[in-house]
């Protein structure tokens, strides 16, 4: 058995999402280091950044150090008849950190769902995205929106393709005054502001923005969103997190390769995301393959932000011992505080840099 106690903050937590993944029935995906620098490069716009890491290998071919998973399955997805693949990795992508904005060996954990995916499927996704954050810290939110919804309800509402780039834009920076100044040049009419500003409006609860959306008229596909969006939410959503997940559909104003639900995960003391995911039906498409496919990534750099009460010192106790002193004498020490739950760190004198509870200085023989 793992003693968790000696894990670093970031290897508990691919320690027990590989155990929550895996217990819903998620197999392992293992990836090279590296594949061809095509792959990416035609899918520049799904990654998190576009600056890539190449060389070229001993046959002139281009490649590149693996930026990016799901990228990576996707390639090597094998249709099988009526099978649904089930993956999780565990991989270190090379890619710029959103932490120091320098390229760097990131550690990644997320999953894939793949093939004739259905509500059950979307909402098993969505609920261990909610579980994931969960292990990482209680205090987390998740934030969810709807891509074929919310273009659905704009095309309702008569937005114009010319205008639907700055409708967008309205509804990804949440501003009322762009949505004014819209209504103010002719290029949206009083109802459509309306419902721009409801969209704006939209941090809420599922239920809530159910109501708020019916008091529009809505066409019968548009319904049809609406309602098995609200389903999938309302079956993850329990008491103990009730509160924590939130609809907010600046997400889909800019959801790219998106073609469902897509969600961001947050917890309190990191302010950039630590999970995002989402539908992504149209890559799909793109690879030539008649599937769907969703998933998420934890992005575990985020972490190095993040201090748990377990991880605030690098070690519990320092146990100070001259050369002198009987190996077998210290080694004992070693094992009862070890089995009093603390970590300990024997030295001969106080190291410099490192955190610690306290000092035991031995002086057994």
């Amino acid at each position: 058995m793992i003693n968790e106690k000696l894990l670093k903050n970031e290897e508990k937590v691919v320690y027990e999402l590989r155990s929550l993944y895996s217990s819903f029935g998620y197999s392992q995906y293992k990836m090279s280091k590296f594949e061809e620098y095509d792959l990416y490069v035609r899918n520049k716009d799904f990654l998190i950044s576009d600056r890539i890491i190449t060389f070229t290998d001993t046959n002139g071919k281009l490649l590149a150090l693996k930026p990016d998973v799901t990228l990576s399955i996707i390639n090597n997805y094998s249709k099988s008849s009526g099978a649904i693949q089930k993956m999780y990795y565990n991989e270190n992508v090379y890619r710029v950190s959103g932490v120091n904005g320098r390229f760097r060996e990131i550690m990644q954990t997320g999953l894939e769902c793949i093939g004739e995916i259905g509500s059950y499927e979307i909402a098993e996704v969505l609920y261990l995205a909610i579980k994931s954050l969960g292990v990482i810290d209680e205090c987390f939110s998740l934030e969810v929106s709807h891509a074929q919804l919310l273009y659905s309800l704009l095309a309702d509402a008569g937005i114009e393709k010319n205008v639907l780039p700055q409708v967008l834009a309205c509804i990804n920076n949440k501003s009322s005054g762009e949505n004014e100044n819209l209504l103010k040049e002719n290029k949206i009419t009083a109802g459509q502001a309306e419902l721009i500003s409801a969209l704006n409006d939209s941090y809420s609860d599922i239920n809530s923005f159910k109501k708020t959306m019916n008091a529009f008229s809505l066409s019968e596909k548009t319904e049809e969103y609406l309602n098995e969006f609200t389903k999938i939410l309302n079956s993850v959503i329990s008491e103990e997190n009730k509160g924590k997940i939130t609809v907010n559909f600046s997400l889909s104003s800019d959801a790219g390769y998106y073609s469902g639900i897509v969600f961001k995960g947050y917890i309190n003391s990191i302010p950039v995301c630590v999970l995002s995911g989402g539908q992504y039906d149209k890559l799909m498409k793109k690879f030539g393959e008649n599937a769907g496919a969703v998933g998420f990534a934890v992005y575990l750099d985020s972490l190095e932000r993040f201090k748990s009460k377990a991880s605030q010192y690098d070690t519990d106790v320092i146990l100070l011992c001259d050369k002198a002193s009987d190996l077998s004498s210290v080694i004992k020490a070693v094992e009862e505080i070890i089995a009093g739950g603390e970590s300990v760190l024997v030295q001969n004198s106080v190291p410099e840099n490192i955190s610690y509870k306290r000092i035991i200085k031995w002086e057994g023989r």
